[in-house]
């Protein structure tokens, strides 16, 4: 082995001096190839791993790092092996390891793993260990630093990060010592099928299947005309049963709101492309690129600014649910209206919810933690990797108060337990909206009112950007976008505003249906309501690009921050409301095509679902990604979503539909007390709105 170079001592880089970077960058490519994070060079890593032979370390340790350069070296390794090896370690501020900088992070640690030389079908000679370490309290002014070591050494990673952070920052590592570490590896030590809990999953799946084929089969030969309750339940799981439940259309569309349909599943999609084009960035070798293109193309905010896809699901719920609440009780009844006290109604009022919500969800924590996540040949980033967060999280996402907490367990379901929370307190709006309409839109408004504040108090106090940045960071905002998921984004306080505007929209509609003789509403109301919505809508959407490009207008980020949310609901809720009188024309069409129904329905299971292909597809096209089109992603996008809904179509008619058929069974058809209770509002089949 030929003597080892003199070892090359990197500058300290600051990342708050963006203009020496990028000097940097031009200047020294090979030494910083990604502007956040510093790299360095080759000669430097190799002299690491000289010193680090010397750290005293178990002997099998000690061998395997005299390797590792031999390793590298030798004619069947890889030019494009080694030069990821030294790349993958790495320096940068510790505070964003899991924010701005979390996407660099990942793509040194694929660097890593692939050094290794693993393949799907063969185990590598040489495994290796992505390890990590910081200050777990991740103050300013700290640092983060990577290595690449052999696995061997695993259990002694941490000396060996705090020998290479003694080597890159020899006067700071006395005051700033890593006290958080962790590793991941370049292949499990047991692929799922050597694992009895995967396994498990697997046959749980299988004999479910076959248990559906025999439901199926007996209603085929059977009918619906059965006697005995085993029988019943039996035909809940029957796959004839569940597909006409999936495609059905409402017989009276005056009774469900069908523009919804095509709104749900464009949602959808919008949401899957949105994340898509998030996660793609840590799989992207000229990431600086795309980040750029994404973020100073103003026709591409709809892709940046998609977080307002979550606003337009948080609309349709308040809408369905107050639009069915409202046109029962404002029919004529013998039944008696519910009231505070009315402790039995609203325990079946809550009861319904969890069981539309709970077989569903619960079927994919446990698909995606026992076996989805440890399907791939190696692991996955532990920050937000399921197999690691969710069996110390789960309980937090099975009670719908993760988003009340840290959200660490499949993090993009933050939605369901900010929506139930919603769910909840949505009797304050409804029972005041029914005892006095004037009192009930006062405590609606005063509610948006309060939300807004607090979101322009929240934003002052973190100098948060008014909205999530995922792409890029201006420096005149707190680039920590994981503290602003967390402290804003995800908390109900801050996101009620939309479900507010929903339960008043579904007020007025059905309100509207009630009156036998509609007055005609003319063209100027017509084309002036359509006008404001696009206005609207347009603002709310695009409006993010001053913020984007860090203009200093900060009385505009303020407003835009606290308003543009509510804004786009109320111009989705004209989209509603035309829709569903009569004045949609050919928006309502295409919204209410019945070839859409399917989609729309099975939104639900596809959205807990969807960010699996959307990390899988990455994973298996060659690494690094090279950006040139956004129709690369796009294909992507497609192939994710249909896979989704593939899974979606699974879970729908295997879980979610028998769970529904069950409670109607069990619970709306079960035998009349000797008193009578006020039984709660049934959601039609039709009206199942997707609670992402």
């Amino acid at each position: 082995m030929p003597c080892s170079p003199p070892p090359f001592t990197p500058p300290r880089i600051r990342w708050r001096n963006r203009s020496f970077l990028h000097l940097l960058f031009l200047f020294s490519f090979p030494y910083s190839l990604h502007a956040s994070l510093q790299s360095y060079d080759e000669g430097f890593v190799l002299d690491w791993l000289n010193k680090s032979t010397h750290l005293g370390l178990s002997t099998r340790c000690t061998e395997s790092l005299s390797r590792v350069w031999p390793y590298l070296n030798m004619h069947d390794t890889l030019d494009v092996q080694r030069n990821y090896y030294h790349q993958s370690f790495g320096t940068g501020p510790g505070w964003l390891f899991l924010s701005r900088d979390q996407d660099r992070w990942v793509y040194r640690g694929y660097e890593c793993l692939l050094a290794a030389g693993e393949t799907v079908y063969s185990r590598s000679e040489h495994p290796m260990h992505f390890c990590y370490g910081l200050k777990e309290d991740e103050e300013p002014g700290t640092d983060a630093y990577s290595v690449c070591i052999p696995s061997p050494c695993e259990k002694e990673h941490k000396k060996l990060i705090t020998l290479w952070q003694e080597m890159v920052d020899r006067d700071a590592v006395d005051q700033t010592k890593v006290d958080f570490t962790s590793c991941i590896a370049s292949r499990h030590e047991k692929q799922w099928f050597e694992l009895p809990i995967p396994v498990a999953d697997f046959l749980f799946n299988a004999l479910l299947s076959l248990f559906i084929c025999l439901a199926t089969v007996f209603h085929m030969h059977r009918g619906d005309e059965v006697k005995t309750m085993s029988q019943k339940l039996l035909l809940c799981f029957s796959l004839k049963k569940n597909l006409k439940k999936a495609t059905c259309y409402p017989k009276d569309p005056q009774s469900t709101i069908t523009c919804m349909f095509g709104l749900r599943f464009l949602t959808m999609a919008w949401t899957l492309v949105g994340h898509s084009f998030i996660f793609i960035q840590a799989y992207i070798g000229n990431v600086d690129k795309f980040k750029d293109e994404m973020v100073d193309s103003f026709w591409r905010q709809w892709i940046t600014n998609f977080t307002l896809s979550v606003d337009v699901f948080l609309t349709l719920g308040g809408t369905v649910l107050s639009y069915s609440w409202f046109r029962k009780w404002l029919k004529n009844t013998t039944e008696p209206e519910p009231k505070w006290n009315s402790w039995g109604y609203w325990f079946k009022f809550y009861q319904h919810r969890v069981i539309r919500l709970w077989p569903a969800y619960l079927y994919t924590l446990m698909a995606v933690t026992l076996r989805l996540s440890v399907t791939h040949w190696h692991p996955m980033w532990p920050p937000t990797d399921p197999a690691v967060q969710c069996p110390v999280h789960w309980w937090q996402n099975a009670l719908f108060i993760n988003s009340l907490t840290e959200n660490k367990c499949m993090p993009w379901t933050w939605y369901i337990g900010t929506e139930f929370i919603f769910y909840v307190v949505s009797p304050i709006f409804l029972l005041s909206l029914r005892k006095s309409p004037r009192f009930g839109v006062i405590v609606c408004m005063a509610t948006i009112v309060a939300s807004g504040a607090l979101n322009v108090f929240k934003i002052l106090q973190e100098n948060f950007p008014p909205t999530q940045f995922l792409w890029r960071q201006p420096e005149i905002f707190n680039p920590n976008f994981i503290q602003h998921h967390v402290e804003l984004y995800i908390k109900p306080q801050y996101r009620i505003g939309p479900y507010v505007v929903g339960i008043l929209l579904g007020y007025f509609l059905a309100d509207y249906q009630k009156v036998a003789t509609k007055e005609p509403r003319s063209v100027r109301f017509i084309a002036g309501g359509w006008i404001i919505s696009f206005v609207a809508m347009f603002w709310a959407m695009y409006g993010v690009y001053p913020s984007l490009q860090g203009w200093d207008w900060g009385v505009y980020h303020l407003i835009y921050g606290c308003t543009h949310r509510v804004v786009f609901s109320i111009g989705l809720a004209w989209v509603l409301y035309a829709c569903h009188t009569g004045i949609g024309g050919w928006v309502n069409s295409f919204l209410s095509w019945k070839v859409i129904v399917p989609f729309s329905n099975l939104s639900y299971s596809a959205y807990l679902f969807h960010m699996i292909p959307v990390v899988l597809t990455y994973l298996l096209v060659p690494f690094p990604i090279t950006y040139n089109s956004m129709w690369y992603i796009f294909a992507h996008c497609f192939v994710q979503l249909l896979i989704s809904y593939v899974f979606a179509f699974i879970c729908s008619t295997s879980i979610e539909y028998p769970a529904l058929n069950m409670e109607r069974l069990l619970l709306f058809n079960a035998p009349k007390m000797k008193k009578s209770h006020l039984k709660p509002v049934e959601t039609a089949e039709s009206e199942l709105q997707m609670k992402d």
